[in-house]
């Protein structure tokens, strides 16, 4: 025993030793960068070329993901985890101070390692790079590989430039679900689902092998908009004639014979890239076109997101009329969540800070989310009624998705705005309830006991759901998309009836959703705080905007300026087949795993992530 309590403690100080270890480093590194912050200069100025290089790696977001120590685990073990991300406001606003910025001339997109967003993001995106054009400067576009986004994106350049050994052909929207119907049933898993809404197609993966008639028929009215929205904007950008993005992509077998198997021909014959240039031959165009830095090693660009630090403009201050911006990205959960998802309590808490402050008044609620719990969307929901019950004017802007929970706290708005490619609607609520009694029964384990009720272990892991808890369950479900019809209704000025025809759960876009009424306007983010603005009665220049959002933790701040917040990786079981099947298998997991409503009611359009272009 002496021998193993010397073991133990020698053990402790070697663990402590480590912990200093780390620990001093830390504070060496964050001294160090404190140390070059007060001695460096903030000033990044363009170079003589007057070029900009823009390396546009990941996703576009409304705001970043914090990752949590289990999506960081499921990331290592899977793959995928949040990636790279770029804020949309970022390119938003960079772009804006380049356009007027007569020392820039050029903007260099790098797109090989762009991996999409929602497409009211492309378009925000495609509308300030026309714009950047538009003030008489020239935008280059060049990647390996184009997918459907970066080649959208490159559609607005003057001049793009694709790898020889590359592809560039776009294959449109297209959806398709992982369904473990016949897994469950294998493992004697019971899954009992409650649930109103024909097209609430959320919860078929658990209860069919492939997918419904009516989610079929909302999808392709769905992508169909998406579609032509889609080709429409990249035609006219590209001088394409109507049409060309569906034919090629119909046609794509006999064009590959007609270009001798060389994909990357196809995509220069039709139109969709200028020119095939390697790696090598393009970073020489660039030194030729733009010369090079004194070392001689790379084209003389500056980066473009340093410059934009650099140079963004301060936010305003010495203005007592504020407008208030609260983000509400991610799935909707119950209690305290940020980053990446939306807590019903720290949301309902900063409507709550925004609505108290004498300063503030009006309040715009921009909204990215797919929706969630019904209770923590009801928390939202309560406050921002409040809100404009105290007399704000409160404008609902919906970002790339505004869906099922996420429209639920949209209700209370004075207007609802939506770019048209947002994602909205699915008005529709659920109840998942997965139950093991067959799958025990598979290895000879039983449950018996007794309830002094009726509703005593009426609903068990073990023993399923008997009917009497079932029928207490699909009551509480109906009286869920009851309430949500209600709140509607009362909100758009519509019955109950003209709010369940375009409900059902069923996924519409903004143009959609504007036609049924379900929205007020279509516009950007800007435009929906200008209107903001107009209903309060402040003067243009006399009010400042002011996010509202939850104070990081020391801790999480010295990570994020470590660059150690977790991102996405190839994970142990690398990238390929067997790592991509396993980590869609794990994301639908994940997705029921955050299911933490406390009554057991979801309104959550979980489909409408895929409907990300990549």
């Amino acid at each position: 025993m002496g021998f193993v309590a010397k073991a133990w403690s020698g053990l402790g100080a070697v663990q402590r030793g480590i912990v200093r270890i780390i620990g001093l480093i830390l504070m060496i590194v964050v001294v160090f960068w404190l140390v070059g912050s007060l001695f460096s200069s903030d000033t990044v100025r363009v170079g003589q070329s007057g070029a900009l290089s823009l390396q546009l790696d990941g996703r576009i977001v409304e705001e970043r993901t914090i990752v949590s120590p289990g999506g960081a685990l499921q990331a290592a073990l899977f793959g995928g985890g949040a990636g790279e991300e770029v804020l949309l406001d970022d390119l938003v606003e960079g772009l804006r101070l380049a356009a007027r910025d007569d020392s820039v001339s050029t903007l260099v997109l790098h797109l090989s390692d762009f991996t999409g967003g929602m497409p009211s993001s492309l378009h925000t995106l495609a509308a300030e790079m026309r714009a950047f054009r538009e003030a008489g400067k020239t935008i280059i576009a060049h990647a390996d590989m184009y997918g459907d986004a970066s080649w959208f994106v490159a559609a607005h350049a003057d001049e793009v430039y694709l790898h020889p050994q590359g592809v560039a052909i776009v294959e449109g929207y297209s959806s398709f679900r992982t369904y473990f119907r016949g897994l469950l049933d294998r493992l004697g898993v019971t899954v009992n689902i409650f649930r109103v809404g024909e097209f609430k197609s959320a919860i078929e993966p658990y209860e069919r092998a492939d997918m419904s008639e009516a989610d079929y028929e909302a999808r392709a009215y769905l992508f169909g908009d998406l579609w032509s929205a889609y080709t429409r904007e990249a035609e006219a950008a590209r001088g394409l004639r109507a049409g060309t993005l569906q034919r090629v992509a119909d046609n794509a077998d006999t064009l590959v014979l007609e270009a001798g198997g060389n994909i990357s021909r196809i995509a220069l014959n039709e139109g969709l890239v200028d020119q095939l240039i390697g790696r090598t031959a393009f970073n020489a165009l660039l030194d030729e076109r733009f010369g090079t830095v004194e070392d001689g090693g790379r084209p003389d660009t500056t980066d473009f997101f340093e410059w934009f630090n650099a140079n963004r403009e301060a936010p305003r201050t010495g203005r007592r009329d504020t407008i208030a911006v609260i983000n509400a990205v991610g799935t909707i959960l119950d209690g305290e969540a940020d980053g990446g998802t939306v807590g019903g309590d720290i949301h309902a808490r900063l409507i709550r800070q925004a609505r108290l402050d004498p300063n503030v008044k009006a309040i715009v609620l921009r909204i990215d989310s797919g929706g969630g719990g019904v209770f923590a969307s009801e928390l939202i929901r309560e406050e921002l009624a409040q809100a404009r019950e105290d007399g704000l004017t409160v404008i609902a802007s919906m970002g790339g998705v505004a869906a099922s929970g996420g429209y639920w706290i949209a209700t209370p708005a004075h207007e609802i705005w939506a770019h048209p490619t947002t994602i909205t609607g699915s008005i529709g609520i659920f109840g998942l309830f997965p139950t093991f009694e067959g799958a025990l029964e598979q290895v000879g384990v039983t449950s018996d006991g007794y309830a002094s009720t009726r509703l005593g272990g009426a609903i068990s892991l073990e023993r399923g759901i008997d009917e009497f808890a079932a029928t207490i369950l699909q009551a509480n479900i109906n009286a869920g998309y009851e309430q949500f019809l209600s709140v509607v209704g009362t909100a758009r000025g519509m019955s109950r009836d003209e709010v369940d025809a375009v409900a059902q759960g069923r996924v519409w876009t903004g143009s959609q959703a504007l036609e049924r009424g379900l929205v007020d306007r279509l516009g950007t983010f800007d435009e929906a705080v200008l209107r903001a603005a107009e209903l309060a009665g402040l003067e243009e220049g006399r009010y400042q905007l002011k996010v509202f959002s939850e104070e990081r933790s020391q801790l999480d701040a010295i990570l994020a300026l470590l660059g150690m917040e977790p991102s996405g990786s190839a994970g142990l079981l690398g990238d390929g087949v067997l790592a991509r099947l396993l980590g869609d298998v794990a994301r639908e997991a994940q997705a029921v795993d955050l299911m933490n409503d406390p009554t057991g009611r979801y309104a959550i359009c979980l489909e409408c992530p895929a409907l990300a272009v990549r």
